[in-house]
């Protein structure tokens, strides 16, 4: 068998990339999922509650029609945030067009999605971006703000702080995430939910988001392109 030529191992090259890039995508999404499950459950636990509370209502000899109108305008109003809220954890499942997003409240988000998550492996949070007027790319910051997050705990010992901070590099802002780990720190608990966050699965992603990353042990910087609405694509 004849051995393959520059140019067909360059035209093989490209899927290859792809692939990386679904496998960094699909992991991702595996560590991710636990915390979708939590906050849809929690977008309906009140809905569940008011509806039972409802029915032992309705069990009553002379039911009170005036609360009984008020629980349901409850359950209606609950459930049209639960519905938003459903539709916004998708678009992590399956995303449809990007936007652009504030940093700061875009980094709010990716700090809920994981939240519950590093506080039970040991990880303190102190989040000090606060550029309200920068808006960066809701991919790049959800895929590559996650991803390093992700892949730089997994590295470090835990207990430990995280001290996430931005400042701006021209026409992009750089967002730096440092890891401190405190005394008696070891290694962290392995994620159950699925296997760790390699460097190699962010870079795979940084390179679809056209977003520049740098990281060592212990700390990751990103430069995403600050947007304006001229700017954005889909």
């Amino acid at each position: 068998m004849r051995s393959p030529t520059v140019s067909e191992l360059h035209a093989v090259a490209p899927g290859h990339d792809i692939l990386k890039e679904e496998a960094a995508r699909y992991a991702l999404l595996r560590r991710i999922a636990p915390a979708i499950r939590h906050h849809l459950a929690g977008t309906l636990q009140p809905i569940s509650m008011i509806s039972a509370i409802m029915e032992r209502r309705l069990q009553a000899p002379a039911p009170d029609l005036v609360v009984l109108r008020d629980n349901s305008k409850s359950i209606s109003t609950l459930s049209r945030t639960a519905a938003g809220s459903a539709m916004n954890l998708i678009t992590w499942v399956a995303p449809k067009d990007n936007g652009m997003v504030p940093l700061q409240a875009g980094a709010e988000e990716c700090l809920g999605m994981l939240s519950t998550d590093l506080a039970f492996r040991g990880f303190n949070v102190s989040n000090q971006i606060s550029n309200p007027e920068v808006n960066v790319s809701v991919f790049a910051l959800r895929t590559v703000f996650t991803a390093c997050l992700i892949a730089v705990t997994d590295a470090a010992q835990a207990p430990a702080r995280i001290e996430i901070t931005s400042e701006p590099a021209g026409e992009h802002t750089r967002v730096c995430i440092r890891v401190a780990s405190e005394d008696g720190a070891a290694e962290p608990d392995a994620a159950g939910s699925y296997r760790k966050l390699e460097w190699d699965d962010v870079e795979a992603l940084a390179t679809a988001e056209a977003v520049s990353v740098r990281h060592s042990a212990t700390h990751a910087e990103m430069l995403f392109v600050n947007l304006a609405a001229s700017d954005l694509t889909t």
